[in-house]
């Protein structure tokens, strides 16, 4: 029963966090458009923020900040991993997949900046 629980629980605490973040959602959108409905109701002028997107939505993501971020992870992941797992390289070597991501994402930024491209 033990190792069914310690199989299942990565799994179930994973559904469960898409659930609290779908319901979260659902219950803000809910919210909003009580409040919509009640200014309507009582023939108050709706302000348009309350239609414009959210503000941390709509900013563009920046490559760069990306690109490094994603190898810091790796760098995190591969030093965990590592010592974890007493100094063996065959289980630290997962920490190399978003190491090399963000290598080739900085790769990436840096070839377009050279060209000229505008980035992000």
């Amino acid at each position: 029963m033990e190792a069914a629980l310690g199989i299942l629980t990565p799994f179930l605490t994973a559904i469960l966090i898409l659930l609290i973040i779908y319901t979260s959602k659902v219950l803000r959108d809910k919210s909003k458009n009580r409040l919509i409905e009640k200014a309507i109701e009582h023939g108050r002028e709706i302000s348009p923020d309350l239609f414009k997107i959210n503000e941390r939505q709509k900013l563009p993501k920046d490559p760069l900040t990306s690109a490094l971020v994603t190898i810091g992870a790796g760098i995190a992941i591969f030093i965990a991993l590592f010592l974890f797992f007493d100094n063996q390289l065959k289980f630290a070597a997962f920490g190399l997949i978003p190491l090399f991501v963000g290598l080739g994402q900085l790769t990436a930024y840096l070839i377009n900046t050279k060209n000229g491209k505008k980035v992000g």
